[in-house]
């Protein structure tokens, strides 16, 4: 009899099935809530620089909190942290509700949200990627690698975003309230997991000196200092200003309608999905570098279609190969950390991972909102593939950084 797929194996085991379920209700709420605020600051302010800043308004303290979100996440229970965090963010989310009952919200008070829940997913991020190995077994951490994102995709990148621009047409403050509703859910769903313990630790250490620590062991592993740093660029230049320069470029040059714009965050949601399913039951690559540069150049490389498409659907290819491809690496990756990385220092280096993945993007988004402002969307992204591409060609024919596989 044939071994059933991984990520059905997955789901015999109770603490992953129920992270996984709360999580996918958020994401639903999340996706909801994405279009909506889309819709919302593109409505109030018609400008894409204020969409951009929004989104770096979210991105900012993310960066800003990450290192210290991981040497947090480094001395308490992941799972109470969060737990914290989800319901934080249903008292924020739930606050916005209330100034848009009240007809009191302007674009500051979005903005002062989105600085607030970036704060919160600076402990929330390193906290899950931290807490997977210590609830999935080793040989299943693809699979639950695949499957968070594949719920993602699913809940928070197709149907959540589908509903969501059906219900904003009518009720931003409805989709708001629905996004409330769901971090509820994900935290009873961390109330019913057994209790986890608090990382072991040197006692006396300050979190400065730990912060170092995860630094210091960062900077002496090249395949993922490099990675870092090159998937920091792309990051910055393409794959981040996709979703805030090509919704701008549907609606305000081809004239799209708000139910296209949902449909274009649902087709990376599908695809998404599709990758991450597939991800999770295929076996592990022996190069495991070079198919992850593999992945995230062609995605890279596919953003060129803006410089040809002069219809609507031929943007639809962009999410097509992105979200999978990115989704495909991202697997691959992260996997590698939470099998190699000791676990008492899992939670920093994730988050020095997170800091130099995402840490020029914020820049990024503002210069890609005035560039592309100065110069077209589509000459913009022309250059910033071309740029981009050139640090994972390194990495593609690098023998030091591909070193960690030479035994395989």
């Amino acid at each position: 009899m044939s071994q059933r797929p991984a990520v059905l194996r997955l789901f015999a085991h109770r603490e992953p099935t129920l992270l996984v379920t709360g999580q996918t209700v958020s994401a639903f709420g999340d996706g909801v809530a994405n279009v909506a605020l889309t819709l919302l600051v593109l409505d109030t302010t018609h400008s894409v620089s204020s969409l951009a800043w929004f989104t770096v308004a979210r991105m900012v303290p993310f960066v800003a909190f990450v290192l210290v979100g991981g040497a947090i996440v480094d001395r308490h229970s992941r799972r109470l942290l969060l737990l914290a965090s989800d319901l934080a963010r249903a008292a924020l989310t739930g606050g916005l509700v209330a100034l848009l009952v009240t007809g009191t919200l302007h674009f500051g008070e979005l903005i002062v949200f989105a600085v607030a829940f970036g704060t919160f997913d600076a402990v929330f991020t390193p906290a899950m990627s931290a807490l997977t190995p210590e609830i999935v077994p080793e040989s299943l951490l693809g699979a639950m690698n695949s499957v968070r994102p594949l719920s993602n995709n699913v809940f928070g990148g197709m149907i959540g975003p589908a509903v969501g621009g059906l219900i904003a047409a009518s009720s931003t403050t409805a989709a708001m309230a629905v996004d409330a509703a769901t971090f509820i859910v994900s935290a009873l769903a961390l109330i019913l997991m057994k209790p986890t313990a608090a990382p072991a630790r040197h006692v006396g250490t300050n979190m400065i000196n730990e912060i170092k620590t995860g630094m210091g062991y960062v900077r002496r592993t090249p395949w993922i200092w490099t990675s870092m740093s090159a998937a920091s660029l792309l990051n910055a230049l393409v794959l981040t200003p996709i979703f805030v320069l090509i919704p701008f470029l549907l609606r305000h040059d081809l004239h799209a309608s708000k139910a296209t714009l949902g449909y274009f965050f649902a087709t990376a949601g599908l695809a998404g999905a599709v990758g991450a399913l597939v991800s999770g039951n295929l076996p592990t690559p022996r190069r495991r570098i070079r198919t992850i540069w593999i992945a995230w150049t062609a995605c890279n490389l596919v953003v060129l279609v803006v410089a040809l498409g002069t219809r609507t659907w031929e943007f639809f290819i962009i999410p097509l190969v992105t979200s999978p491809g990115v989704l495909y690496g991202n697997v691959i990756y992260e996997s590698m950390l939470q099998s190699i990385v000791p676990r008492e220092l899992l939670g920093r280096v994730s988050s020095v991972d997170w800091f130099a993945s995402l840490g020029l993007s914020p820049v990024g988004l503002v210069v890609a909102g005035y560039v592309s402002g100065a110069v077209g969307v589509r000459t913009y992204f022309i250059a910033a593939a071309l740029i981009s591409i050139v640090p994972g060609l390194l990495i593609l024919f690098s023998r030091r950084i591909n070193a960690i596989d030479a035994d395989r």
